[in-house]
């Protein structure tokens, strides 16, 4: 059976309704080598010589994006600023990326309005993001040379002297736009086709020698919401024409808008979460109210987010009274998008379409460096604890890529810079595993795997060490420690054990007195009875009952029920609480994919799991049946 493909029309922009055929199953693409500082890139030589890069990631570029490069003395030399300093265009390009820069802020602020249920009558965020893309799309067009993209190779004609690039994966979107490039004139042009092929990427161009570019194969994407699926299906879709005299294609009947997007679908698309019933506060706030003490509770959000998110944390942004959830990487989902829950409405926002690492996608620790062609930092191999939420800046701070940290603006809903390079004691190899962050009133600080504590600069926009006196650190270690600030006491806690699950811990910890810096041992006095807690990297204070609750559960008592281990200051010990209802910690009493916060406006934990699945928890001490750990 030959498969059949569609393209719905939606707003300006086309989303991919490939009916997929047994023959045409969605695939992942190959890896590539990540120590190259340039990625997913395309080169072509012609007869005499002249030798043409363009698209591709920079790993270590600021922008992310590698763009034209011609060869010079067997090496490849950017020219990409030159091109656009000559722009004939360039005024009226600045000014387009002054719209779309207006047109993102003036989403985001919409987007805000109607996930914290206070929309703005008559606005559609469908019909805004349909103009962002139209801005995009008129500034692409004043531009130099053509936007970024990954995949999308060159190929010269002989009998016009030109190199011809079409189409290509901007990792969030497919495109099928045309360009040629004048090496005589050293000046990139955009064709006008009046129709194209659909938008793709990894196709074949073949110079027919007579002035024809001959386009076949390539890729659309899946959408796949399968566990580790292929992401891409191959077109299979027949051999087109370009001919550079006449600009057109051949088969106009089958072709499209020639500056047309194909975007994912489903929950990699932000409308999926916009679809249904309106963000309600007052329902939620009802919810809330009614939750019973000691018990965990699913909110149960009507959109949850695709893939899994395995593999990090979860933290709270108390100035807008958000949970954000940086998580995946490894064999989950591994895109840039930061999910943004609403704790007011219980909705989750995605704030940008999904883009992905190409072949890089699933793999253990082998995700690129850098940002995406959007600015937008790539996921680590594991984010676990290596991000946080520095209360001055009022950001996100990711720290878990080996040279540099990058900073997440919740009111954006994106990726907002780079930060200065990381001093080394944080730039260390697997130090997205070990990097630990916590939130104190003093700013964020950071736990290192070396045993080293670092602070975050505003001013200088830097981490800068702190000198503690006293004992040495603890080294952070993965899977098996945390930080936790106790805000009663103005300290940090770090608990930590050994890796693996032959290491117990031993119930003790260290604090770090914030005044002083000076290091020293906790040991509670039943230290020894806390080997039985089982996983310490989601311990989190409860500020209203003066208790750190550890999100795991011990092995099941003599009725069969996994109580909670909670560490008690006032006490210095170890107890254990009833909790019940609907653990996120799960049958076994322990989930390393597990993002939990303490939201001391309202009292509560909240949790969320692999799934994006939300748990709250309100805490009674009183009637929790308090019994001391054994």
């Amino acid at each position: 059976m030959k498969p059949v493909g569609r393209w719905l029309f939606v707003a300006g922009v086309f989303f991919s309704t490939w009916s997929i055929a047994a023959e045409r199953k969605s695939y992942r693409l190959p890896a590539v080598e990540l120590k190259q500082p340039i990625i997913w890139d395309a080169t072509c030589k012609s007869p005499e010589g002249f030798g043409l890069a363009f698209g591709g990631q920079d790993q270590r570029a600021e922008s992310g994006a590698a763009l034209t490069r011609i060869e010079e003395n067997s090496e490849w030399k950017s020219i990409s600023d030159s091109l656009e300093r000559d722009n004939s265009s360039r005024d009226a390009y600045l000014k387009a990326l002054d719209a779309v820069a207006a047109q993102k802020r003036s989403l985001a602020g919409d987007r805000t309005n109607f996930f914290e249920g206070n929309p703005r009558k008559g606005v559609s965020l469908s019909a805004e993001w349909a103009a962002l893309t139209a801005c995009e799309q008129s500034a692409e067009k004043l531009g130099a040379q053509p936007p970024p993209r990954a995949l999308s190779p060159i190929v010269y004609d002989a009998k016009n002297k030109l190199f011809v690039l079409f189409g290509g994966d901007h990792l969030d979107y497919l495109t099928n736009d045309l360009w040629t490039f004048d090496p005589s004139k050293t000046k990139w042009t955009r064709r006008n086709p009046a129709k194209a092929p659909p938008p793709r990427a990894n196709h074949t161009l073949r110079a027919a020698g007579d002035g024809r570019i001959v386009l076949t194969g390539g890729y659309t994407y899946s959408s796949s919401t399968d566990y580790m699926g292929g992401q891409y299906v191959d077109l299979n879709d027949g051999e087109w024409t370009y001919d550079l005299g006449t600009d057109r294609w051949s088969r106009e009947n089958d072709c499209v808008d020639p500056w047309s997007r194909v975007y994912r679908t489903g929950p990699f698309l932000p409308g999926f979460f916009q679809d249904g019933p309106a963000p309600d506060r007052g329902t939620s706030a009802d919810f809330l109210k009614q939750v019973p003490d000691n018990t965990w509770v699913a909110t149960h959000p009507p959109h949850l987010p695709r893939l899994n998110r395995d593999w990090g944390s979860a933290i709270l942004d108390p100035d807008r009274d958000l949970i954000l959830r940086w998580s995946g990487g490894h064999c989950a989902h591994g895109g840039t998008d930061v999910l943004q829950y609403h704790c007011s409405t219980n909705r989750w926002e995605l704030t940008a379409p999904v883009e992905f690492p190409l072949g890089q996608l699933y793999s253990n620790t082998d995700y690129p460096q850098g940002v995406s062609f959007n600015g937008r930092a790539w996921i680590t191999g594991h984010t676990y604890q290596n991000y946080g939420y520095e209360p001055t800046l009022r950001k996100m701070i990711f720290a878990g890529q080996h040279h540099f940290a990058f900073l997440y603006d919740p009111v954006l809903g994106d990726w907002s810079g780079r930060l200065p390079e990381k001093p080394n004691g944080m730039s260390y190899d697997g130090c997205f595993y070990t990097l630990t962050n916590c939130t104190t009133r003093h700013g964020l600080f950071v736990w290192t795997e070396p045993g080293q504590l670092f602070r975050f600069d505003p001013a200088s926009m830097s981490f800068i060490e702190v000198k503690t006196t006293g004992e040495a650190l603890a080294h952070a270690s993965v899977d098996n420690s945390t930080a936790v600030y106790d805000a009663k006491r103005d300290r940090l806690l770090l608990f930590h054990k050994s890796y693996g699950q032959e290491h117990l811990f031993d119930g003790k910890f260290q604090s770090v007195d914030l005044k002083t810096f000076e290091v020293r041992t906790v040991t509670p006095e039943n230290a020894p009875a806390a080997a039985a807690i089982s996983y310490l990297c989601q311990i989190r204070y409860d500020a209203g009952n003066d208790l750190f609750l550890a999100g795991c559960t011990l092995p099941p008592d003599s009725t069969g029920f996994r109580r909670t281990p909670v560490y008690d200051p006032a006490q210095n010990r170890w107890i254990t609480l009833h909790i019940g209802g609907d653990d996120p910690s799960g049958k076994q009493g322990r989930n390393v994919s597990l993002g939990m916060t303490y939201d001391a406006k309202r009292g509560i934990f909240w949790a969320v799991d692999t799934d994006s699945r939300v748990f709250v928890l309100r805490v009674n001490r009183a009637a929790a049946q308090i019994v001391p750990l054994e």
